[in-house]
């Protein structure tokens, strides 16, 4: 936080020396960086996916006697939104502070496109990240915070209001920060993530204080971006958002990593397999109707999980027996089962 508002207060500087010179060099100075594709929708191809790719590879961290993070390795493909799920102190944020160059790793390396962040070249183009929803200065207004940015790393000034137009902050641009909203300020932060028409995007729960729209529009926005080619990598908690919204997972756990694959390999490498939710007013008569490998689970009133027998086997059971099928429902185990397994007992505030 400290050093984002020293690199603002920075770029604020240098903006008002520039505002203050004559009108020919500011012109200069707006135009000096223009893009040579368009910012918005264009699509990453060719060699630019490569350098996308996000490898993290024996990254440790210790804080005198706490291990951060702990030989963690894993890599993170462009054109795929990948979700980064881990349990309270689990090393995410410093994981991310890491590959962000923020924070120097114990051991190990973090780089995107096989160079590490620091060493990038125009990285406001290569990379956006946001790990703080609230770095903006109370007093200034949103797109004054934006043209900042847009001053600091070289972007047109008018860069500020596609973004903002983006998110939808349009209409709220010359309003100051410290009258926004959570969610607001979750925005804001995607658009100053957005500035440069980056890459890369890495981003610490950014649905954090968005309403059930401002999630939907997040999850939209995302997954488009990926769609065009970018390399998308989300830290969050929200199970049932990540199982909407990655492609991929990757899972850690007091600092080391638990699991990688899509959503549908995590969630299916927990031991229980698939089961059936039956709702009957004769559980007992269905029970004793089924084979005997089958396994009967209360699940609430007049409800059980069957495991052990597919939904035909107890459709024809109930049918022989004359009960009674109200609902029959297959169920495979979902990703908040895998995650509380994978996890168990490694939960910590570290």
């Amino acid at each position: 936080m400290v050093i984002l508002l020293a690199v603002l207060v920075l770029g604020g500087v240098v903006w008002l020396v520039r505002s203050r010179d004559v009108p020919g060099r500011r012109a200069h100075a707006d135009t000096a960086w223009a893009p040579t594709r368009p910012f918005e929708g264009r699509t990453i191809t060719g060699a630019e996916i490569a350098g996308g790719k996000i490898v993290v590879s024996g990254l440790t961290k210790h804080y005198q006697n706490v291990k951060a993070v702990d030989d963690l390795s894993f890599a993170v493909e462009p054109g795929r939104v990948t979700g980064f799920m881990g349990p309270n102190g689990a090393g995410k944020t410093t994981t991310l502070r890491m590959l962000l160059g923020l924070v120097t790793p114990t051991a190990g390396t973090a780089t995107i496109g096989g160079i590490r962040y620091a060493d990038l070249d125009q990285p406001a183009r290569r990379v956006g990240g946001v790990l703080e929803a609230s770095a903006a200065h109370k007093g200034r207004t949103a797109r004054d915070h934006l043209r900042i940015i847009c001053r600091a790393t070289g972007v047109p000034l008018a860069r500020a209001d596609e973004v903002l137009e983006m998110v939808g902050l349009a209409a709220a641009g010359n309003r100051k920060f410290g009258g926004y909203s959570l969610g607001m300020r979750q925005r804001l932060g995607i658009a100053a993530a957005l500035i440069g028409d980056p890459q890369v995007l890495i981003l610490d729960e950014p649905t954090n204080g968005l309403d059930p729209q401002g999630i939907r529009w997040m999850r939209d926005l995302l997954k488009a971006l990926a769609a065009g080619g970018r390399t998308v990598l989300v830290s969050s908690h929200l199970l049932s958002e990540m199982e909407l919204l990655a492609d991929d997972l990757i899972i850690v756990a007091a600092g080391r990593l638990a699991a990688q694959g899509s959503v549908a390999s995590v969630a299916g490498s927990i031991s229980r397999g698939s089961r059936t939710l039956v709702r009957t007013p004769d559980v007992a008569k269905l029970t004793a109707a089924l084979d005997s490998e089958a396994v009967v689970t209360p699940a609430g009133t007049g409800e059980v999980y069957i495991t052990g027998a597919d939904a035909a086997a107890i459709g024809d059971a109930a049918l022989r027996a004359g009960v009674a099928i109200h609902q029959l429902v297959t169920q495979g185990p979902d990703l908040e089962d895998a995650f509380l397994e994978l996890t168990r007992g490694k939960a910590a505030i570290r």
